[in-house]
C-alpha cells in the first residue's frame, strides 16, 4: 500500500486516524502498531512476519547490549546484532546482485537468482541498526518496552521510505507526545502538499521522463537528452520530497515530530553542500555510522601528523568519504550503476575539498550553483539509466555528440500544456521562491493594525484552505483515472 493510492487515502487512513484520536496514548501505541502491521501486510503479505521478527530480535539485542558491562562483550553483541541486520539486506536485496556479479546463474529456469525484496527493508533495517549503535554508545538506554521498539521500526508513515529517524528523537515521544488540534491541522496541510507534489507534479513529469529514456540512443538529440535529464532531476526531488512531506505530515497527525529530509538541495553551491540538503536523514546516518567511525579508525593507525608526505587528516577524510559514498550508492540499489553513482559523488566531494576548494570559494555564487546543479543532473542520468551504455548515450547527446536527427523524436512531442504547467510549478517548489508568497503574506499581516490583522489573517487562512482543497481534489481525481505509480524510493 502506498500513500498515493485510493485504498490508503479512503479506506485505511480515515478510520485509523479517527480511532487513534480517541485512544489514550498507551492504547494508541498498540493500535498504531497493529495498524502498521496491517498496512505492511496489505502490500507485502507474509513478509510482515519478517518485519515483526526484525523488531523483536532488535529489541532483544538492544536489551542485551544495554545490560552488558564488559566492553568486549558489548562490542561482540553489537557486531552480532549488526551482522543479523546486514544479513537481511544481503539475502533479500543483494543476493541476486552478488551472484550475478560472480557469474552464477541460480534461477529455476536458468535465469539469474531472484528473491523478492520486501518494501522498505533498507529503511527499517537502517533505523534498527541506528538504534543498536545508540544503545551501544550509551547515547540512549535500551528500550524495555517492546511495544515502543516495534512501533519505532514498523510505524507505517516511515517503514517504507523513511525518514530515517533516530530513537533518541522518537523514544521520548512514544510516551510523552501530545496530539493537539494544531499538530493535526499542520499534519493534514503537510500531507496534502506532499500528495500534490507526488501525484500532480512528479507523476506528470515522470511520464515524459519515461518516454525520453525509452528513446534509443540513435534517436536522441541534445535538446531531448537535456529535457529528460532536467525533468528527472525535478521528478526525483518532488517524488521523494513529496513522500517525506506526507510521512512527516502523518506523524504530526498522531503527535510525532519526525526529522526533516530536504532543504532545497538544488540551490546548493557544491556537491558537499548538496548532501547536507538532500535526503538529510540518510546523509546524517552515513556520516555518524560510516564516515566518522571510518575516519577515526584510520586516524588511530597513523602515527604523527603526516604519513608518506600526506597529512593525517587527508588520509582520514578521503578513504572514509569514498567508502561512505560507495556504500551510499550500493544502498540505493543492487546494481553497478548505483555503485558508480556513489563513487561519482565521492570523487566530486574529495575534489571539492582538495583541488576545487579555493576555486569554489572565490567564484561568483551563481556560477557555484550552476556547477553543483550540472554535476547533480549528470549524476541523476546515471542513477536513472538502466545501464552504463544508456547513461553514456545520454551524456554523449547532452554534450553535442547526438546521433538523432530530431525528425522522429523532439522535445515538443512530449511537452503539452499540462506538462509545462507542472514544470513551472516544480521549478518554483524546488527553490525558496516557493516560500516567498506565504512569507510576504505573513509580513503584511504582522504590519497591519489589530483590526485589519484579524481580517487579513482570516482571509489568508481561507485562501490556504481553498488551495489545499483544490490540490486534494485534483490529486484524488488523478488517482481515480491513472494507473498505480509507486514512489521512486520504494525500490530501495
Amino acid at each position: 500500500m502506498s500513500f498515493s493510492t485510493p485504498s490508503f487515502l479512503f479506506l485505511f487512513l480515515p478510520p485509523v486516524l479517527l480511532a487513534a484520536l480517541f485512544l489514550k496514548r498507551k492504547t494508541q501505541n498498540l493500535f498504531l502498531l497493529l495498524a502498521s502491521l496491517v498496512f505492511y501486510a496489505w502490500g507485502e503479505g507474509g513478509f510482515v512476519l519478517l518485519l515483526l521478527a526484525s523488531a523483536l530480535l532488535n529489541h532483544l539485542l538492544g536489551l542485551a547490549i544495554g545490560r552488558a558491562a564488559p566492553p568486549r562483550k558489548r562490542r561482540m553483541l553489537l557486531l552480532a546484532a549488526l551482522g543479523f541486520n546486514l544479513s537481511l539486506l544481503a539475502v533479500f536485496k543483494y543476493a541476486g546482485f552478488i551472484l550475478s556479479s560472480l557469474g552464477v546463474q541460480a534461477g529455476r529456469d536458468g535465469g539469474a537468482f531472484f528473491l523478492h525484496q520486501p518494501l522498505g527493508i533498507s529503511f527499517f533495517t537502517f533505523m534498527a541498526m541506528a538504534y543498536l549503535v545508540e544503545v551501544y554508545n550509551r547515547a540512549i538506554p535500551a528500550e524495555r518496552n517492546f511495544l515502543h521498539t516495534a512501533l519505532f521500526i514498523c510505524f507505517f508513515p516511515t517503514v517504507l521510505a523513511g525518514p530515517l529517524n533516530r530513537y533518541s528523537l522518537l523514544g521520548r515521544q512514544m510516551s510523552e507526545r501530545q496530539a493537539t488540534p494544531e499538530l493535526l491541522g499542520e499534519g493534514i496541510r503537510r500531507f496534502i502538499i506532499g500528495l500534490g507534489k507526488k501525484v500532480l507534479l512528479a507523476d506528470t513529469l515522470g511520464r515524459v521522463v519515461d518516454a525520453v529514456f525509452a528513446v534509443p540512443a540513435t534517436g536522441l538529440t541534445a535538446s531531448l537528452a537535456w529535457l529528460g535529464a532536467l525533468l528527472y532531476t525535478l521528478q526525483i526531488f518532488l517524488d521523494f520530497a513529496g513522500y517525506s512531506d506526507m510521512a512527516i505530515g502523518l506523524g504530526r497527525m498522531f503527535g510525532f515530530r519526525f526529522a526533516e529530509n530536504f532543504n532545497y538541495p538544488y540551490i546548493s553551491r557544491s556537491i558537499t553542500e548538496f548532501w547536507t540538503r538532500w535526503h538529510i536523514s540518510l546523509s546524517s546516518w552515513l556520516r555518524d555510522f560510516i564516515f566518522l567511525p571510518g575516519a577515526y579508525a584510520i586516524s588511530r593507525r597513523i602515527p604523527g601528523e603526516r604519513w608518506l608526505g600526506v597529512r593525517v587528516d587527508a588520509w582520514c577524510y578521503y578513504p572514509a568519504m569514498m567508502l561512505t559514498m560507495l556504500l551510499c550508492g550500493l544502498w540505493h540499489g543492487a546494481a553497478w550503476t548505483f555503485v558508480a553513482w556513489g563513487a561519482y559523488h565521492g570523487v566530486l566531494i574529495v575534489l571539492e575539498r582538495q583541488a576545487l576548494k579555493k576555486f569554489l570559494r572565490r567564484s561568483w555564487p551563481p556560477l557555484q550553483a550552476a556547477y553543483a546543479l550540472l554535476a547533480v543532473c549528470l549524476g541523476w542520468v546515471l542513477f536513472r539509466a538502466g545501464s552504463f551504455t544508456q547513461a553514456a548515450g545520454f551524456w554523449r547527446a547532452m554534450f553535442g555528440f547526438a546521433d538523432g536527427d530530431g525528425m522522429e523524436y523532439y522535445p515538443a512531442l512530449y511537452l503539452d500544456n499540462v506538462t509545462l504547467l507542472a514544470l513551472a510549478v516544480a521549478v518554483l517548489l524546488a527553490t525558496p521562491a516557493g516560500r516567498a508568497l506565504p512569507a510576504a503574506a505573513a509580513r503584511l499581516i504582522q504590519g497591519a493594525d489589530a483590526r485589519r490583522r484579524d481580517w487579513l489573517s482570516a482571509g489568508f487562512q481561507l485562501i490556504t484552505a481553498i488551495l489545499l482543497t483544490v490540490v486534494l481534489l485534483a490529486s484524488a481525481m488523478r488517482l481515480a483515472v491513472s494507473t498505480y505509480n509507486p514512489f521512486i524510493y520504494f525500490r530501495f
